[in-house]
């Protein structure tokens, strides 16, 4: 086996692109980001690697900061071999991130060969849409984004990634910061009610038949109205209309009611996913 390492985003996705093709569910993480590409292009150098056996390709690790590297893609084969030859290339990714045995199994070897030490920091599980429920008390209808919802729509986002923990996201209440999320691919869905925008989510553009429903939220003074469940709905019918055939979101375990939701409204298990921090000594 060796490993290849990619200079450029579009030499990884040509690398890739059968593998990923092949199961945009479980690698839903890498698909968005490489379809995102343009957007992490100014930022620090991402880790793009493939690894192969001869002329076949065996698996993918991705990493574009600030985000933690996907190992989702990862072949099962010798962890300690592949730790090895994973350092060589990013011998400090901050984080590993993928569906929990797996990622548990090779940040217990990264810290074993590296003397670093390991904390959970977020466990979610991956859900995929099947027969939507919409709850058919929940008030108000999905209303269009216009370019003049910006500056509220930017000071949301923000205020999702504080209640959430999401780091990937961040605190940056900027419309730059939200016009560049847009511009990734990220498509804005409200919900209204009583002539006001109660609710947001985002899906992401198809890829491979696939859309990713994200950032769903509402503020505080909206809750316990069933308006998260309605937007997200929305957003899945949005996917779909713009030619999405599976439509998938994750939800962070450590908030039941989120999943009971995203379960009472159609929404089924596919796998948990672990990120895992790695502290240097």
């Amino acid at each position: 086996m060796h490993v290849e390492r990619h200079d450029s985003f579009a030499s990884f996705r040509e690398t890739t692109e059968r593998f990923y093709r092949a199961d945009p569910v479980r690698h839903t993480i890498p698909v968005t980001a490489l379809a995102a590409a343009r957007s992490y292009e100014a930022g620090p150098a991402p880790a793009l690697l493939t690894l192969h056996e001869d002329r076949t390709v065996l698996g993918a690790y991705l990493r574009t900061p600030p985000f933690p590297a996907h190992v989702g893609a990862l072949p099962d084969m010798d962890t300690a071999e592949l730790v090895a030859a994973l350092c060589e290339h990013d011998p400090a990714p901050g984080a590993l991130l993928g569906p929990t045995e797996q990622v548990g199994r090779l940040a217990a070897e990264w810290c074993r060969s590296t003397g670093a030490i390991r904390e959970l920091r977020i466990r979610q599980r991956l859900y995929e849409l099947h027969i939507p429920e919409f709850p058919a008390e929940v008030v108000g209808e999905e209303r269009g984004f216009v370019p003049s919802d910006i500056p509220w729509l930017a000071e949301w986002r923000a205020e999702y990634a504080r209640d959430a923990g999401d780091i990937g996201v961040g605190t940056d209440s900027s419309e730059d910061a939200l016009r560049s999320f847009l511009d990734s691919g990220r498509v804005p869905v409200l919900w209204s009610a009583g002539g006001r925008p109660v609710a947001m989510a985002f899906h992401s553009t198809p890829k491979y038949g696939m859309s990713r429903i994200g950032n769903v939220y509402t503020p505080a003074r909206f809750r316990r109205n069933g308006y998260g469940a309605a937007v997200t709905l929305a957003a899945a019918r949005r996917a779909v209309e713009a030619g999405a055939e599976r439509v998938v979101l994750f939800a962070d375990l450590a908030n039941p009611t989120s999943n009971s939701v995203y379960r009472r409204i159609g929404f089924l298990p596919v796998h948990d996913t672990d990120e895992i921090v790695l502290h240097r000594m």
